[in-house]
Formats: C-alpha cells, structure tokens, sequence
C-alpha cells in the first residue's frame, strides 16, 4: 500500500508540472473598467486582463454620418457658389483698378493736373478692394469646406471692413465727379504754362506734370488747353504762354512731340511751312494745312475722359458691395448653424 501511493503522489506532481500556468493579474492601481459609466468594455476576458473600449474617432464618425439638416447643406452650397462669383468679382475689379492707374494719363497724373486727389485716392481703395475679395473668396472657400467657426467669422468680418472701403471709394469717386465743374480750366493753364518742360532733372513735380501732359496729348489727340485751331489758348498756347518755349533754343520748336500725329519736324515747326505752328493764330485760308499737329483744345476731351473713368470706377465701387451684404448675411447664418450643429453633436455623445 505505501508503494502504491507513493506512486500516485509522484504523477500527481507530474501532471501539475505539465498544466499550463494561469495569466498574470493585473498591477495594482489598475482600473479594469473605465469611470465613465457610459463606455462599455468590447472584450472583458482578453487574455491581457484589460478590457478594449471603443476610440472618439470610431464615435465621431458614427455621429457625422447621421443625417445632414438641409437648411446647413443649403446654405453650405450657397456659399461655395457666392465664393466662385466674388472670386470672379475682386479679379475683375483689381484689374479695373489696376488699368485706371497705369493707362496713358493715369489716376496719378490726373492728380496732377487737375488739382484734386479723390480720383486717385478712389483708384487706390478699388485696387485694394478687389485684391482682398479675391485673397477672401479662396479663404472662405477653405472654411466652407472645413465648417470652421473661426474662419467662417474671419471672413465675414473682413468682408465688412472691404464692404466699408469700396462703399467710401464710390463716395470719393462721384465726389471727384461733382468737382469737375470747379477751377479745372484754371489749374491745367497754370501746369502747362509754368510746369511743363522747366526745370526737369531737379524738380519730380514738373516732371510728372511734363509727362502728364504728353500722355493726355498723345491719347486724346489734342494740344493745348482749350479752344479749336484758331484759339490762342489751344495748340499756340505753347509759344505764347508757356515758360518752356522761352527756354527753347532760336524759339523751336513751337510745340512739344506729343501734339503730333506725323512727321514730328513739320509738326513743331523745325521744317517750316506756310501754315501752323510757325504762322497763326488765326489760321487763314490761305495758309498750308498742317495735317501732322493736333489744333484742338484738351479741355473738353480732359472732361469726357474724367467723366466716363469716374462713372466706370463709381458703378463698379457701388455694385460690388450689394452683393458683399449678400454674402455677409450668408457668411454668418452659416456660422451660426456650425456653432449650433456642434452643441447638437456633444448632446448626442
């Protein structure tokens, strides 16, 4: 008997040494389960003593995919459209601001000669407006896109402050429109007599009035300041009022290079003829017609050239922001319904 249960005690200690040993307990401290009461472990008999819970993103997810209010995807889609059409919009009205200021007789050379800045003042703010609505119709796009509070709001606010500075440039430009009617007539005399030609290399304001001139001359066909050929406030203006043909050498020529059209040496009189610029006024009809000079005045086409340029810059400065109102109401109804449909998503979590 003592031989058989020797024997039994010793394969009782083999088949313990054989069974497989049970998994480690867990430290202590460790919490098996989460404090939220509201997250349930997917596995509580993993084979390493810890449960699995389900991650914020697998939740996030479950929430964007509930279905969307169609009064934030209607206004989501009028937003991307209004973005496209004022994209299109501040390119157009840069370029519009852009050729105002570096077309022959520019914004700034308008300045010069008539005596008021409002024109290019208004040329600035246009170039400034339509640059920022096109630099803001990308961004909005970007926050449209990302339904970002933070952006949607940037852009409306900054859609005000380029609603604010087109509305005051539209101002300044029908302003400038009423002051056409003032001492015009008298300040473009006073440039050309006194400031044209004089003093060049020394003096940047009689430069920028010389070259003013010229580019008013040579885009608007005409010469001098007011009048027809038989005026002499016209294209005689030059050798009868002006400082610079006193300066000139043996009283050649009689006018400038921008008042002609041809052969620039019958034009000034270096090739003399029977006929303007040497003889008149007034012009007889026995004297050679000279086809090469402009004799007409440039008062008058200075104003219709002031005129439509204004009305050009003052409708597109007004029309542009009917339609920033628009989409600044938009902008932030949008952004109101982000701020709500966030406070919805943390209800249901």
């Amino acid at each position: 008997m003592a031989g058989i249960m020797e024997e039994k005690e010793i394969e009782s200690r083999r088949d313990k040494r054989r069974a497989p040993k049970p998994p480690p307990k867990p430290k202590r401290g460790g919490r098996k389960y989460s404090r939220d009461s509201s997250l349930t472990p997917l596995n509580k008999g993993h084979l390493d003593g810890y449960p699995r819970y389900q991650s914020k993103h697998v939740r996030s997810l479950s929430i964007r995919s509930q279905p969307e209010d169609p009064c934030f995807s209607c206004l989501r889609t009028a937003v991307h459209c209004y973005n496209i059409v004022i994209l299109i919009l501040g390119l157009g009205v840069l370029g519009i601001g852009i050729w105002l200021l570096v077309t022959e007789y520019s914004a700034r050379e308008v300045t010069v000669l008539v005596g008021s800045n409002l024109f290019e003042i208004g040329t600035y703010l246009m170039i400034a407006g339509g640059g920022t609505i096109a630099l803001l119709a990308f961004c909005g796009c970007c926050g449209t896109m990302r339904e970002d509070k933070c952006v949607l709001a940037f852009y409306g606010i900054t859609l005000t402050f380029v609603l604010i500075a087109l509305c005051a440039g539209s101002v300044l430009a029908f302003l400038f429109r009423s002051e056409l009617t003032g001492n015009i007539k008298e300040n473009i005399s006073k440039s050309l007599a006194k400031g044209y030609g004089v003093d060049l290399r020394k003096n940047s304001q009689n430069r920028l009035i010389t070259d003013a001139w010229d580019s008013l001359q040579r885009s608007l066909h005409c010469c001098g300041v007011y009048g027809n050929e038989n005026s002499s406030d016209s294209w005689s203006f030059y050798k009868s009022h002006t400082d610079w043909y006193l300066l000139t050498t043996n009283r050649v020529p009689y006018v400038p290079d921008s008042c002609c059209s041809g052969n620039k040496k019958i034009c000034t009189g270096i090739e003399t003829i029977d006929g303007p610029p040497a003889r008149g006024p007034p012009i007889y009809a026995k004297y050679q017609k000279n086809e090469h000079l402009y004799t007409e005045g440039c008062y008058d086409k200075i104003m219709d050239h002031l005129e439509r340029n204004t009305l050009i810059l003052g409708g597109v400065a007004a029309c542009v922001p009917l339609l920033l109102i628009i989409g600044i109401v938009v902008v932030f109804c949008m952004c109101a319904r982000v701020r709500h449909e966030e406070i919805d998503d943390e209800d249901d979590v």
